[in-house]
This record gives structure tokens, C-alpha cells and sequence, in this order.
């Protein structure tokens, strides 16, 4: 037992140990919001393309909203209200992110971050280090503004 309540030992250890099963993941279309399908069955995909759909679950999820889920998982993003500065606001998107992804073991490493104002929100671009290598990630916040 860990003296952190909130860190499995068991998956720490593995981590460490580079004993991590393959990540799989269900296919998942974004432009829809549904599961993927193949010959009409839902299919699995590995490695990064996996991490990419936790990915982006993870962010569009809201923490402590889902008693389905743990309170580790899923991000504060629709915290952020209008009337803050900038500045304060990539900051805090930053660290939601950071938050949110970090939890998950095959995850390595958050860096270059980028933010741009897109349409009705900011676009996020970040690259993420993860035990299967680095990949570049965008996700789209809708209704956070920057100026």
C-alpha cells in the first residue's frame, strides 16, 4: 500500500517495470460521438491510436460529474468561465490538461503547448510523450476565449 490513498501501487510498480499490457481502445468517431464500426462490430485499436481516443475522452470528460467514474479521471476544462484574463486562462488550460492526462500510466510526458483562439473556442496543441513514443495531439475547447 502506498502512503498516497490515490496511487495504485500495483500499476506504479508495473509502470516502472515497463510491464504495461498493450493500451487498447475501442475505434471511436469523433465527428459523431460514437464507436467505430467494421463489418458491424465495434473493433479495437493499440498503442498511440489507442491513447488518442483515451486522450480525448479523458478532456471532454468532466471530473466529479460521473459517479461512474473516478475522481482521477476526466478534466475541470468547463470550469473556466469568461471574464478572466488571458493570460490566467492558458495557464489554468494548461494545468487541466496536464491534470487530466498525467493520471494514465502510458503517459510519459505533456510539452510544447500551444494555444490558439479558433472559432467559438481555443484549439489546444500539445505534443505527448507516451511509452509507445511522441505524438502530437490538437483538441478543441469549445467556449473558452482567449483575446
Amino acid at each position: 500500500m502506498s502512503i498516497f490513498p490515490f496511487i495504485d501501487p500495483d500499476v506504479l510498480a508495473a509502470a516502472q517495470d515497463n510491464t504495461l499490457p498493450m493500451f487498447r481502445e475501442y475505434a471511436y468517431d469523433y465527428e459523431n460521438n460514437r464507436l467505430l464500426l467494421r463489418d458491424g462490430q465495434t473493433y479495437l485499436l493499440e498503442g498511440n491510436e489507442a491513447l488518442r481516443i483515451w486522450i480525448f475522452k479523458a478532456l471532454t470528460t468532466e471530473r466529479f460529474r460521473y459517479t461512474a467514474y473516478s475522481p482521477d479521471y476526466g478534466s475541470e476544462i468547463d470550469t473556466l468561465i469568461g471574464g478572466l484574463n488571458s493570460r490566467v486562462i492558458l495557464s489554468e488550460l494548461k494545468r487541466f490538461i496536464i491534470e487530466a492526462l498525467m493520471v494514465n500510466p502510458y503517459i510519459e510526458e505533456l510539452s510544447n503547448f500551444q494555444f490558439t483562439q479558433s472559432g467559438s473556442g481555443v484549439r489546444a496543441e500539445f505534443d505527448c510523450t507516451t511509452i509507445y513514443g511522441k505524438e502530437r495531439i490538437t483538441y478543441d475547447i469549445k467556449e473558452v476565449r482567449i483575446t
